[in-house]
């Protein structure tokens, strides 16, 4: 959960969690649309794909997490830095465990001036990490970078004055600590614009929605139809392909009813929302579709991004709450 989240924001999600599924084997047993669940709001999807994965994987073995290096990193979603963190942390191997915040302590304490994030800066971090580390409660130190990183030296105006490290940190000495880590703009990438058509599709207090494939954005999570639109065509058209997709005939020219524009790492998207009626419940040929009415869809697994359009469209939706 921590991965790519704050520990704020991770806190409440990470107990209510632990309470629905106290056991690796709680874990592994249950189904991908509740693991989805108790994830919803998080993001980045694939982290629990991998996580739910890796359980059933370890539970199908015998129940027993891996305590090398090399076996963590078999798991799904283990990469270099969640293995050294749990091999560290749990079994008290020395690997130093490099995450943004300790990337950001060692790159101002020693004033790199490479580019952390690749190459030579990057290896510099991680050699200084590891000459750093102690035989012995290797786990505890890079706890101990971690919690510098995330409480003291925070990315934007940090706190110098408490710091243990100060009379050593060449950024600190500089007096503009913000200047580190140093990011090379040339590799600085703007997130890509992505215009999609939704459609919501009625009939009697329900709406269509489908689930979307797993892996990639928003692995298994349930939305309204959508496609991605190309420059200069003609939204209706679109529309109506989601429809002929979903084995729907409409009953009424869809209309277009707001824009919602929802904002991801590298990905800006704009959804242009519309509304039309199905002629009739039948269901749908195609397959993972399903009908719902607006309680069903709460109670799914749902992006963010596909909640908003249901609360920018849903004065225009005959689809009460029960």
């Amino acid at each position: 959960m921590l991965q790519q989240t704050r520990v704020e924001t991770v806190i409440p999600y990470y107990e209510r969690f632990l309470r629905r599924f106290p056991t690796l084997r709680h874990l592994a047993k249950a189904d991908h649309e509740d693991v989805l669940k108790c994830w919803e709001g998080l993001g980045y999807y694939r982290r629990i794909l991998h996580l739910h994965r890796a359980a059933r994987m370890i539970c199908d073995d015998g129940g027993v997490i891996p305590n090398t290096i090399e076996e963590l990193q078999s798991l799904p979603g283990v990469g270099e830095y969640t293995a050294a963190a749990i091999a560290s942390i749990a079994y008290d191997q020395s690997t130093a465990a490099v995450d943004g915040n300790v990337t950001r302590v060692l790159a101002r304490l020693f004033g790199i001036t490479d580019d952390v994030r690749f190459g030579s800066g990057k290896s510099a971090v991680r050699d200084i990490a590891q000459s750093l580390l102690p035989p012995d409660r290797p786990g505890d130190f890079n706890q101990a970078w971690m919690d510098l990183g995330s409480l003291i030296c925070t990315p934007k105006s940090p706190r110098c004055g408490p710091c243990p490290l100060r009379a050593h940190c060449a950024a600190a000495k500089c007096n503009d600590p913000e200047q580190f880590p140093v990011r090379d703009s040339a590799r600085n990438h703007k997130p890509k614009t992505v215009n999609l058509v939704t459609a919501i599709f009625f009939r009697k207090k329900k709406m269509l929605v489908r689930r979307r494939k797993h892996g990639g954005l928003w692995s298994g999570l349930w939305e309204f139809p959508s496609i991605e639109l190309p420059p200069s065509l003609y939204p209706l058209r679109y529309v109506r392909r989601l429809a002929h997709d979903a084995d729907v005939s409409l009953s009424v020219v869809p209309r277009r009813i707001a824009h919602v524009h929802h904002q991801l790492t590298h990905r800006s998207l704009h959804f242009d929302v519309y509304v039309a009626e199905a002629q009739s419940l039948n269901g749908t040929r195609a397959t993972g579709f399903r009908w719902v009415s607006v309680p069903d869809f709460e109670a799914l697994p749902v992006s963010t991004a596909h909640r908003r359009i249901l609360e920018a469209a849903e004065s225009s939706l005959p689809t009460k709450k029960a």
